[in-house]
């Protein structure tokens, strides 16, 4: 007959073990056997400490290194901050004469920081382009009114030798042959002359 074999114990769960050590030898040995092994313990611990303080050495250098280049960053980026805040305080200075975009600069440049030299160059843009467009339109208007000439781009000789004979009309003696006033450079009829 047999006899049932026990269900085997659980066994209990533990922690993994550390790594293996270096454990001296516990075996029984002579005397000059037990110096040896000191011998040889002690020339290994010898090299783990010259490798260690190598790696210190190491260490040290490079952490030197890096804060020497944490310095020299902090030093660049303290040059840059001023160049910044000096950039936005010449921007605050150039003004045009055009009221509307000075209070409109004005006021835009009340929450801008001292170094926000992105938000300086918006503002200065917008102040600039306000004035321009203003510009523009008075221009365009008075084209339009007949006040100024239209542009008029020169013909070099060399192009005019090339280019065909163009009908030619017969102005009055205040104008070029091309219809333009001498006195206004308008084309003919003169609003300013009314000739």
């Amino acid at each position: 007959m047999k006899t049932p074999t026990p269900p085997p114990m659980p066994t209990p769960t533990t922690a993994p073990s550390p790594p293996p050590t270096h454990t001296p030898m516990t075996v029984p040995m002579g005397f000059a056997a037990q110096l040896g092994a000191l011998r040889e313990g002690q020339r290994e611990q010898a090299e783990r400490i010259a490798n260690l303080e190598k790696e210190n050495k190491e260490l040290k250098a490079a952490k030197d290194d890096m804060l020497s280049r944490i310095h020299a960053l902090e030093q660049h980026n303290a040059y840059f901050a001023a160049r910044r805040r000096e950039a936005v305080g010449q921007l605050s200075n150039l003004r045009t004469l055009h009221q509307e975009a000075d209070n409109a600069f004005n006021m835009r440049t009340v929450d801008i920081q001292p170094d926000d030299l992105e938000g300086m160059l918006c503002v200065y843009g917008t102040m600039v382009t306000t004035a321009m467009n203003q510009h523009q339109r008075a221009l365009g208007q008075m084209r339009a009114n007949g006040q100024m000439p239209p542009y008029n781009t020169p013909i070099s000789q060399c192009q005019q030798s090339v280019m065909p004979t163009a009908l030619r009309y017969a102005y009055p003696p205040a104008y070029s042959q091309a219809g333009y006033c001498y006195a206004h450079n308008m084309p003919y009829c003169c609003r300013i002359c009314n000739t």
